[in-house]
């Protein structure tokens, strides 16, 4: 596995799999001539729970969702993100890869683990995948209000007293709580490590979940619509089976 960090973005390439996380070059015409063996396929994304196989290069940007599966080789799941989670997921031995765009509404829909259970039922079982995660706003950039925060609390259903208490993990006490009080009625709430939860809520082996820690607010590298509004343009990844 290689990580490497080029004109557009960050690149990880494996034998089997190319994950591909955006910076602000990263629009889809660059793309297209920089990965030209690859038909990359966007979808339509609104915040929904939606997941749909991605297979036809010609219904690029035709199709609604927020998560998107293949087969395919050299087919190019992309994700367009500003201060949203891109997730990319891999299974080595039915090659299945997909993409998922998780905002806030996105990880309360719960998008990521239907995505999870979805692969799961076609042969690609949870802890076999490969995970990782990108860019997105952090903890210290992220500030709702409480109802957000107890909608997104809600994605971890009973397990979240479990998740709260251990952090993940025992080997990891290191990790800041899921969300701290900074004000009345306002949290600074950790998108990230919600996602790690409701990736071992579904069973993913989180060993497997790689994370480049980089917050989007705070990078001028990236899109950030909380810190440039309406101006905010869009970063795409992507994630290809390659072999």
């Amino acid at each position: 596995m290689t990580l490497k960090k080029t004109n557009f973005g960050y690149e990880i390439r494996t034998n089997y799999f190319l994950y591909f996380f955006g910076g602000q070059e990263s629009q889809i015409s660059n793309l297209r001539t920089h990965y030209p063996e690859f038909d990359l396929i966007r979808v339509k994304q609104t915040h929904s729970e939606i997941l749909v196989e991605s297979k036809n290069p010609k219904l690029d940007y035709q199709i609604e969702a927020d998560s998107h599966f293949s087969f395919q080789k050299n087919t190019a799941l992309c994700i367009a993100t500003a201060d949203c989670v891109p997730i990319l997921l891999s299974h080595q031995k039915t090659g299945l890869v997909a993409a998922v765009h998780a905002g806030w509404r996105g990880v309360a829909n719960k998008i990521l683990m239907k995505t999870v259970n979805q692969l799961h039922q076609l042969g690609a079982h949870a802890h076999e995948l490969d995970v990782w995660i990108g860019p997105h706003i952090q903890q210290e950039s992220f500030q709702v209000d409480l109802d957000v925060q107890d909608q997104i609390f809600a994605s971890l259903g009973s397990n979240l007293a479990e998740m709260l208490r251990t952090n993940i993990n025992d080997d990891e006490k290191k990790f800041k709580s899921l969300s701290q009080q900074i004000s009345e009625g306002k949290y600074l709430v950790d998108l990230n490590q919600i996602t790690k939860n409701q990736l071992k809520i579904v069973g993913v082996n989180l060993e497997r979940v790689f994370d480049l820690n980089i917050d989007t607010y705070s990078s001028l590298e990236f899109h950030s619509h909380r810190r440039d509004k309406e101006k905010a343009g869009r970063q795409i990844s992507f994630i290809s089976r390659i072999l």
